[in-house]
C-alpha cells in the first residue's frame, strides 16, 4: 500500500509541475505580448516627442541667432540653452546659398566646441527644396542616425512689410535619438516586473490548486485502488465544497451500490447452487423416465410395424383366398352364358349375367386391395421392357369404348403418326391408363373422353410445370413420354385437390353411394408411375371436367441417356375430386 501511496504522490507532484510549467509558458507569452505592445507604444510616443522638441529647438535657435550680430555667438548662446538636453549634439547656421556660416558641436565631455561635428556630412540644400521648416534623417557611415531639424531664419526687423520674402538662411539642430536605449531599459523593467508578478501568481496558483485539485485526485486514486482489491467499505473523504466533493459523494454511493449488488449476487449464487442440486436430481429422474418412455415407444413402433406387416400380409392372403373362389364363380357364370350345359334364356340369363358382372366388379376391387397391400408392404416391382405404347392404347380403347357406350360419351385418342417404343412395364402402365379412363367414364355423364399420347417436348407447357414444381430437377424433356386423360365430367373442388391421391379418399360421403369404389385407384396409379420414375398430377375445374397428366421416362432407369430424376407426384392445379 505504501508503494501505491508513493506512486500516487509522485503522480500528483508531476501534475503540479506540469501545471506550473503551463502557467510559466502562459506568463512568458503574456510578457512577450505586453513587451511588444509597450515597445510599439513607447516608440511612437518618443518619436513624436522627439520631432516636437526638435522643431521647437530649431525655431528657437533661429530666433536666437537672428538676435545676435555674430552668428557664431548666437549658436553658442543657443547651445548653452540645450546643455541639459543630452539628445542635442550640434547646431549650425547656413546662408541662403546653403553654405555653412557657423557651427558648434558637443565634445566627449559634454561641452561645446566650434565647428561642425566630424561624423556629420555637409549640408545639402536639396534636403529642403521648399525652403520651409523641415526635418530629415541622416544615416551615419559608422552606423546610427541623426535627426536634422531646419528652420528658416526670420527676416530682420528693418525689412519692409510685404517686401521680398527671400530666405536669409537656416538654423539647424542635430539630435541623436536616445529613445531606443530608453525604450529598451523601460521595456526590460516593465517586463521583469510583469514576469515577477505573474510568476508569483502562478506559484501561488500551483500551490493552491495542488491542494484543491491534485489532493482530491490522489484521494480518489487511493480509494479506487482499495475498491479494486475488494475493500468496498473504504470511503472518500473529500470536503472541498465544490464539484470534487460531489464527485467523491457519487463514488461513495457507487461503492455502496456495488456492495449491495455483490451481496445480492452472492445470495443468488448460493440459492442457484441449491436449485442446481435439485435440478440435477430432477434432470436425472426425468432422463430415466424419458429413457423408459423411449424404450416403450420403440417397442410400440416395432409392434405397430409388425401389426402393419401382418395386416398387409393378411389382406394379401385374404385377397388370394377370395380371388380363387371368385374366379370360379366368374368362370362358371361364363360357362353358363356360352351354353356349355344347355341354352340359358330369359330371366335366368339375366340373372347369370348379373352374377358375372358382380363377380368381375368384386374381382376388380379385390385386385385393387391386393395391389395396394403389395405396395404398402414394399413388395411391388416393375418389369420394364420395350413396349409399343400405341398398341397398348388400342387395347385400352376396346375396353374404354365398351364402358363409354353405356353412357352418352364419345371416346377418342390423339396419337402421333410416329411414336418410338418406350421401356415400361406394359401391364402396370396399362393398369394406370385403365384406372384413369374408368374414373373418367365413372364421373362423366355426357361429353367426351380424350386420351393423348406424345413425347414431352411436344407439350412445352408441361415442361415448364415440371421445372416450376421441381426447380432442382435436371432432366432432358426428349427422354420422357406424356400420356393425358381428359374428361368433361363433374370436376374436382379446389379444396379437394391436395388429397386427390390419398388412400381411401373420395369426393365426400355421398360419392361412394353414387359412384362406388374403394378410393385406391389413384393411389395405386401414383405408386406405379413413381416406380417408373415419373410424375402424375391433375388439372381440374369443378363442373367442367378434369385432365390427368402422366410423364414417364422412355428409357430403363439409369440406362437412360438423360439425368436421373427423383420420382414423385405433382398434387396441384385447378379443381378435381378424388377418384
Amino acid at each position: 500500500m505504501s508503494e501505491r501511496v508513493q506512486a500516487v504522490s509522485d503522480g500528483a507532484m508531476t501534475f503540479r509541475w506540469k501545471f506550473f510549467g503551463y502557467i510559466a509558458l502562459l506568463i512568458l507569452f503574456i510578457c512577450v505580448v505586453f513587451g511588444f505592445i509597450i515597445h510599439s507604444q513607447q516608440s511612437s510616443i518618443l518619436k513624436a516627442e522627439l520631432i516636437r522638441r526638435g522643431e521647437v529647438m530649431a525655431a528657437a535657435a533661429a530666433q536666437i541667432v537672428t538676435m545676435e550680430r555674430d552668428p557664431q555667438a548666437g549658436l553658442i548662446a543657443a547651445a548653452h540653452s540645450y546643455v541639459a538636453d543630452g539628445a542635442v549634439i550640434g547646431l549650425a547656421v547656413y546662408d541662403a546659398g546653403g553654405r555653412e556660416v557657423a557651427a558648434v558641436h558637443r565634445n566627449g565631455d559634454g561641452g561645446w566646441m566650434a565647428g561642425r561635428a566630424p561624423r556629420l556630412p555637409a549640408f545639402n540644400l536639396d534636403g529642403n527644396p521648399s525652403r520651409l521648416p523641415s526635418r530629415y534623417l541622416l544615416e551615419l557611415g559608422e552606423g546610427g542616425v541623426v535627426w536634422c531639424f531646419t528652420h528658416p531664419l526670420p527676416p530682420l526687423p528693418a525689412a519692409p512689410q510685404g517686401g521680398n520674402s527671400t530666405v536669409r538662411g537656416w538654423a539647424e539642430v542635430h539630435v541623436a535619438p536616445p529613445y531606443a536605449e530608453h525604450r529598451l531599459e523601460y521595456v526590460l523593467k516593465v517586463g521583469l516586473l510583469t514576469l515577477t508578478v505573474f510568476l508569483s501568481f502562478g506559484l501561488f496558483a500551483v500551490l493552491f490548486l495542488s491542494k484543491r485539485v491534485t489532493g482530491p485526485i490522489a484521494e480518489l486514486s487511493l480509494r479506487a485502488d482499495e475498491w479494486g482489491k475488494g475493500n468496498l467499505g473504504a470511503r472518500l473523504a473529500i470536503h472541498t465544497g465544490d464539484e470534487f466533493e460531489l464527485l467523491g459523494n457519487t463514488f461513495n454511493d457507487m461503492a455502496a451500490s456495488l456492495r449491495g449488488t455483490i451481496a445480492q449476487l452472492q445470495e443468488s449464487e448460493r440459492k442457484l447452487k441449491e436449485h442446481t442440486g435439485d435440478l440435477e436430481l430432477k434432470v436425472a429422474a426425468r432422463t430415466r423416465e424419458l429413457a423408459e418412455k423411449n424404450v416403450e415407444l420403440q417397442k410400440a413402433m416395432e409392434l405397430a410395424t409388425e401389426s402393419d406387416r401382418l395386416k398387409s400380409e393378411f389382406i394379401s392372403n385374404m385377397s388370394h383366398e377370395l380371388r380363387t373362389p371368385l374366379n370360379g364363380i366368374i368362370g362358371f357364370a361364363e360357362l353358363l352364358l356360352i351354353g356349355i350345359d344347355g341354352t340359358v334364356e330369359g330371366k335366368v340369363k339375366e340373372d347369370v349375367e348379373q352374377i358375372h358382372e358382380c363377380g368381375k366388379h368384386l374381382l376388380h376391387l379385390i385386385n385393387g386391395i391386393l395391389d395396394f397391400s403389395t405396395i404398402e408392404a414394399g413388395m411391388m416391382t416393375v418389369h420394364k421392357a420395350e413396349t409399343n405404347v400405341v398398341a397398348l392404347l388400342d387395347e385400352v380403347a376396346s375396353v374404354a369404348r365398351s364402358l363409354a357406350a353405356k353412357k352418352a360419351i364419345t371416346y377418342r385418342q390423339e396419337v402421333p403418326e410416329e411414336m418410338p417404343e418406350v421401356c415400361i412395364d406394359r401391364m402396370r402402365i396399362k393398369q394406370v391408363i385403365l384406372n384413369l379412363v374408368s374414373n373418367a367414364v365413372k364421373f362423366t355423364e355426357r361429353g367426351e373422353i380424350v386420351v393423348r399420347l406424345a413425347l414431352l417436348p411436344d407439350v412445352p407447357g408441361l415442361v415448364d410445370i415440371v421445372r416450376e414444381v421441381y426447380p432442382a430437377t435436371i432432366f432432358n424433356p426428349a427422354d420422357y413420354l406424356y400420356i393425358g386423360v381428359s374428361d368433361t365430367g363433374i370436376g374436382i373442388k379446389p379444396q379437394q385437390l391436395d388429397r386427390i391421391f390419398q388412400k381411401f379418399n373420395q369426393l365426400d360421403g355421398s360419392v361412394p353411394r353414387t359412384y362406388g369404389g374403394t378410393g385406391l385407384g389413384l393411389v395405386i396409379s401414383r405408386q406405379l408411375v413413381e416406380l417408373h420414375g415419373g410424375w402424375i398430377w391433375v388439372e381440374s375445374q369443378e363442373a367442367a371436367g378434369s385432365t390427368f397428366h402422366v410423364v414417364l421416362p422412355r428409357y430403363r432407369g439409369t440406362d437412360s441417356p438423360g439425368e436421373a430424376v427423383t420420382p414423385g407426384a405433382i398434387e396441384m392445379v385447378t379443381d378435381e375430386p378424388p377418384r
